[in-house]
């Protein structure tokens, strides 16, 4: 990409939440998981095996490819998005 093309290109800020239930025997290993993934931060989690987080990231691609990963790791049951906010710097 070109500076020209740089200057035209608007800078974007994507941040997604997302409900996982997981596998409380495989609590520990779900964590790392998501707390290992760029962007990504745990808000909460319970005893009954849901956690809620998000991931940041400068498109919805990249979160999309993110949270598809995180779908298949060892531990998480199902992967809810929540909320997807975008915002041109």
């Amino acid at each position: 990409m070109t500076d020209v093309e740089q200057i035209a290109q608007p800078k974007e800020y994507h941040v997604a939440s997302f409900i996982g239930l997981i596998d409380m025997t495989q609590q520990h290993t779900v964590m790392q998981s998501i707390e290992s993934t760029p962007g990504a931060e745990i808000h909460a989690h319970n005893e009954q095996g849901k956690v809620v987080f998000t991931i940041e990231a400068d498109n919805q691609g990249v979160i999309g490819q993110l949270a598809d990963q995180l779908k298949l790791a060892p531990g998480i049951l199902s992967l809810s998005p929540v909320y997807h906010q975008y915002i041109e710097e």
